[in-house]
């Protein structure tokens, strides 16, 4: 994984473990440009968010669906 993926991924990690949910993240490699990070509901396994590390807004468009989908931080 590239250094600049890893810290993206990182920082969405530090803020589901905030948030309670880290365990409920998958990163996956997508490609040797990008890595693919899903969110699932752990029970019913449905995708909640999903997004690519090449997207501009990667973190701040995870840290919202983060925030607005656990109920209490």
């Amino acid at each position: 994984m590239k250094e600049a993926d890893q810290k993206k991924v990182n920082a969405v990690m530090a803020i589901a473990d905030y948030l309670g949910v880290k365990n409920q993240i998958e990163v996956i490699e997508y490609s040797a440009e990008s890595v693919q990070v899903e969110w699932r509901n752990p029970k019913t396994k449905q995708l909640i968010h999903r997004d690519y590390t090449f997207a501009i807004s990667f973190v701040k468009d995870f840290e919202k669906a983060l925030k607005s989908n656990v109920k209490f931080y």
